[in-house]
């Protein structure tokens, strides 16, 4: 399906900074609202308090001369007394109630953080099926939801900077509200002087912010250079054909390229924001200068002179743009997870179906003139695919690469589904079937295995996972596969965490993995899977292991529905039937010994390989005689 290009960035300054505001609040409540109001206070009353502030210290100033004429005992010198224990008082609160906002703000970004995270994978783990995650658009906006390319501003980092940016702006206003005593129009004066700043700033900011999040795919890809240089799998070779300096430059030439056109669009803007400064220059300085005047006329006491030159410095705290950037960059996430969570909503993702699917497959899976290609792919990989699989029965497939024996697997375990034709499961349309049901039924172990990093029972485990906690199952799965010896000689035997990262883990190697790949598949089958699916299921096994593997085959998919995919002719022809794909169609089909005689493909490769194990076998009989 068309997928949309990702986060709306076309909005207006006003209407953008609002939803990211609106946002922020929103989480914020979401996160705690006891916590959000505790800290709506450490905003509120250190302003206030700091305007008491200002007003004390200009008492105690237009107090000195009368208090150092008649003596500290005087009720200028108790005024004096008064304004000092005020302002302790104020200067204490300010004090506590500072650090206090900012460690709030940091518990409350953190808690944002964790739910933006699962917000993030709810959101892409909504859709059974799989194509949405080979669309790199939808990479960019999972990108941008975790804060990948825009600054890397945290969110703990935006919470604090919007706290003393409120907090600031309300400060501002108490001593605009006092410099209004001196004049109502000097207030006003100074606050146009910092809009006019403030919006020069934010102009050029915001336009940061969209360029920042439209680069998001090559910052993304100079990331990927990045973790190639730092992460553990691409190690070895990074090393053993010198990609180090390779690595540093890519990386800094995608990153620069990128940043280029966020430093040049920087760049414009600048006239705007200088004269923004002279004109807040000039408003400043007129309002300094009123006051001296009046002050030297006697027009303005000396306490009130301390007061309004305090109150004037402090209607700068209305700008309080240097927050701006961390709180828009630190947002954007929050827009970004909530477009992700709408397009994943979309019905296009969704795979349909919701008839029930226990104790399929009765009587087989039928592949009816099936055509399908990959999303954004020109190439059809079946262009009218018919293929029977009887339940209860093995089925081998073989064919060479690209010849679509894999993707036969992701449209069996509807992990995509068909662009035509028919997928049925005893004479049902799989289209009807409740998808998660039927991901339940089958059981597959793929050539590309995911490793877990995680502990023994666990990587076994997971084949169902609501039976993990049945050791004996657990057990009887890793015997079945040749894998409890093994499992058994760990460190920590089923507890062993599978990664040399964690401490007392231990590693295992490519057969010994595939034995607990192996398990897992068949422990879903213990648990009530019906089709097991065994993709290259001998692929990192040594030549001791295959064999066993050989005589264990047919016990292990007694009964049930198998297919198998494999190179290695010793596998697939303890198979029922075999079939042979080519060009996304089935070529040739039979029993090993119908297809051998048959003469065709499948007997050519079955005497290639052949050939070679009979002149590995003589190498060997050369070497021993």
């Amino acid at each position: 399906m068309t997928m949309r290009s990702g986060p709306r960035l076309d909005g207006g300054g006003i209407r953008l900074v609002l939803r990211l505001r609106w946002a922020l609040l929103r989480e914020l409540v979401g996160a705690s609202w006891p916590l959000t109001i505790l800290l709506a206070g450490t905003i509120i009353v250190p302003a206030i308090f700091g305007g008491i502030f200002i007003v004390a210290t200009g008492t105690i100033v237009g107090a000195v001369p009368a208090a150092a004429r008649h003596g500290i005992d005087s009720a200028a010198g108790r005024t004096i007394v008064t304004g000092l224990i005020v302002a302790l008082i104020c200067y204490a609160v300010q004090m506590t109630l500072t650090p206090l906002r900012s460690s709030l703000s940091g518990l409350i970004g953190r808690r944002i953080e964790g739910r933006l995270r699962n917000r993030v994978m709810r959101a892409v783990l909504v859709p059974a099926g799989i194509t949405h995650l080979e669309q790199p658009g939808l990479q960019d906006m999972v990108s941008m939801a975790q804060a990948v390319g825009i600054g890397e501003v945290r969110t703990r980092t935006c919470v604090e900077a919007a706290a003393d940016k409120y907090n600031g702006q309300l400060a501002g206003l108490v001593s605009a509200a006092i410099l209004a005593l001196f004049h109502w129009w000097a207030p006003l004066v100074l606050l146009i002087a910092w809009v006019l700043l403030r919006y020069a700033w934010t102009r050029r900011l915001r336009d940061s912010v969209q360029l920042n999040a439209l680069q998001t795919r090559s910052l993304r890809r100079s990331g990927y250079f990045r973790d190639l240089a730092l992460t553990g799998p691409a190690a070895k070779e990074t090393r053993i054909f010198n990609l180090d300096t390779w690595l540093v430059d890519r990386f800094a030439r995608t990153w620069t390229e990128a940043m280029a056109v966020i430093w040049r669009e920087r760049r414009r803007g600048g006239p705007l924001l200088w004269v923004s400064v002279v004109v807040l220059a000039a408003a400043q300085t007129g309002v300094l200068l009123l006051l001296g005047r009046e002050a030297i006329a006697g027009t303005v006491s000396l306490g009130h002179l301390a007061t309004f030159i305090q109150a004037s410095m402090g209607v700068a705290s209305l700008a309080s743009f240097d927050t701006d950037h961390a709180i828009n960059s630190g947002t954007r996430p929050i827009l970004a997870v909530t477009d992700l969570e709408r397009e994943m909503a979309r019905p296009g993702y969704q795979l349909p179906g919701h008839t029930p699917s226990a104790r399929m497959p009765r009587t087989g899976i039928r592949f009816e003139n099936v055509r399908f290609r990959y999303p954004g792919s020109d190439r059809e990989v079946f262009r009218g695919l018919d293929l029977e699989i009887p339940a209860g029965r093995s089925l081998a497939i073989v064919g060479e690469n690209g010849a679509g024996k894999t993707t036969l697997v992701k449209l069996l375990a509807r992990l995509y589904d068909p662009d035509g034709g028919l997928i049925t499961v005893d004479g049902t349309d799989m289209r009807r079937l409740e998808p998660r049901q039927w991901a339940s039924r089958v059981a597959a172990i793929f050539q590309d295995f995911v490793q877990y990093h995680l502990s023994v029972a666990d990587n076994i485990g997971f084949g169902a996972l609501h039976r993990a906690g049945d050791r004996d199952a657990l057990v009887r799965a890793a015997q079945r596969v040749g894998a409890l010896d093994m499992i058994e000689s760990l460190p920590h035997g089923w507890d062993t965490i599978l990664s040399r990262e964690f401490a007392d883990g231990t590693d295992l190697s490519g057969g010994q993995w595939q034995r607990i790949a192996l398990a897992r598949a068949l422990f879903a089958v213990q648990a009530g899977a019906g089709v097991l699916v065994l993709d290259e299921p001998t692929a990192h096994l040594d030549a001791r292991a295959e064999a066993e593997f050989y005589d264990r085959f047919l016990d292990l998919t007694e009964g049930r529905t198998t297919i198998v995919i494999s190179h290695r002719f010793s596998t697939v022809r303890r198979a029922d039937r075999i079939v042979v794909l080519e060009h996304g169609a089935v070529v040739e089909q039979g029993t090993h010994e119908e297809l051998v005689a048959a003469e065709g493909r499948y007997a050519r490769m079955f005497a290639l390989q052949a050939a070679r194990f009979a002149d590995l076998s003589a190498s060997v009989a050369d070497g021993d005689e």
